[in-house]
């Protein structure tokens, strides 16, 4: 299992491509996320099937959905994203030589929509960066070992276009580097429709629940991104697929799970952590190899008992026979005279200083 997580975080890490700048012109300001999704969802079926760009965040394409059990993610339009971007650049109140130059970043519409769902979050969180400072700092010190400083959410960093796609943005890069436990607060409260990238989103908390030996949603996460998510990449689905089978086949108890706990310890020391929750984890290995002791003690027991019960009649007469034999010939009971062994005579070649010092230590 560690061998196909380290592949999914390697693979993530060195295949991430770095979002495409565009050149672009300004956009009008459209709907916000929540007004768009109840639209999308209200919106009758049109004459021509949407692509996957047209369809909302919600990822439902018109006349692909007929109830709940067919619903899908998708990666928001790239139409969309732009305009709520400006929106939010609005409410930021960011100077027209910045709004310009962020406007020329999403301009070329062909180049943007052949982006993927991570290259879109990547360069929406570079232009927030040109108006933001504390998302700059963040972008940067993404670019090396870390670690980063968190963002705080308040004001227009709240507004769901910034404060969603950021968390996303921050916890991939957590995960990629195994800060397991700082990235899943960040994505516990996003679901696929919050977030630009839904793909993304499923893919990392899968990896990230696995990690912290919480299989029921990563299996949860897994079902969703390989059977209800679009434009899923080939080397999320292949790893997927693989995280999937083993965490079914997963069990609890056994050696197994002492390596995995012992893994998690191992993990968060090598980032330096031995704090309440590492010593916890310790604690957890220790109680789980006792428990595997005791098991083997106990069935030790089982089978030694059964042997030694069988084996003691087999072995009664063969034993009174013994306290009746005797060397042939012999008329007494075979007892040897007892001696006292007296501490006379040299040890050796020790003088009597030595001896004396020798027999000293002996008592």
């Amino acid at each position: 299992m560690r061998r196909i997580f380290d592949i999914a975080i390697a693979v993530s890490v060195c295949l991430l491509p770095a979002a495409s700048v565009v050149r672009a012109d300004a956009v009008t300001v459209g709907q916000s996320s929540n007004e768009g999704d109840n639209d999308d969802k209200k919106q009758e079926t049109p004459a021509d099937e949407p692509t996957p760009d047209e369809t909302g965040v919600d990822g439902t394409a018109a006349g692909e959905t007929t109830g709940e059990e067919a619903v899908t993610f998708s990666r928001m339009s790239p139409d969309r994203v732009r305009s709520e971007l400006l929106q939010w650049l609005a409410a930021v109140g960011a100077d027209s030589a910045v709004a310009t130059g962020i406007a020329a970043m999403w301009a070329d519409e062909a180049s943007v929509a052949a982006l993927s769902g991570e290259e879109l979050v990547d360069l929406l969180v570079e232009s927030f960066a040109e108006a933001d400072p504390a998302t700059k700092r963040l972008l940067e010190e993404s670019w090396g070992a870390g670690p980063l400083v968190g963002v705080v959410y308040d004001g227009v960093r709240t507004m769901p276009v910034y404060a969603n796609q950021v968390r996303l943005f921050h916890a991939r890069w957590l995960i990629q580097h195994r800060y397991f436990d700082d990235a899943l607060p960040l994505l516990q409260g996003l679901s696929p429709e919050d977030v630009v990238d839904p793909a993304g989103l499923l893919f990392y908390r899968a990896v990230c629940f696995a990690q912290l030996l919480n299989p029921g949603p990563a299996l949860d996460d897994l079902t969703l991104l390989l059977n209800n998510t679009l434009d899923v990449p080939d080397r999320f689905r292949l790893t997927a697929e693989i995280m999937q089978q083993e965490l079914q086949e997963q069990k609890d108890g056994g050696l197994n799970e002492v390596a995995r706990l012992m893994k998690d310890v191992e993990r968060r020391l090598d980032l330096g952590r031995s704090g309440e929750k590492t010593q916890e984890q310790e604690q957890a290995v220790i109680a789980a190899i006792d428990k595997l002791l005791e098991q083997m003690d106990q069935q030790n027991q089982q089978n030694s008992g059964g042997g030694n019960s069988s084996g003691s009649q087999q072995n009664q007469p063969g034993m009174q026979g013994a306290d009746q034999s005797q060397i042939k010939g012999a008329t007494g009971k075979g007892d040897a005279d007892h001696k006292e062994v007296t501490e006379t005579g040299k040890w050796g070649l020790l003088d009597d200083k030595a001896e004396a010092k020798a027999r000293e230590l002996i008592r």
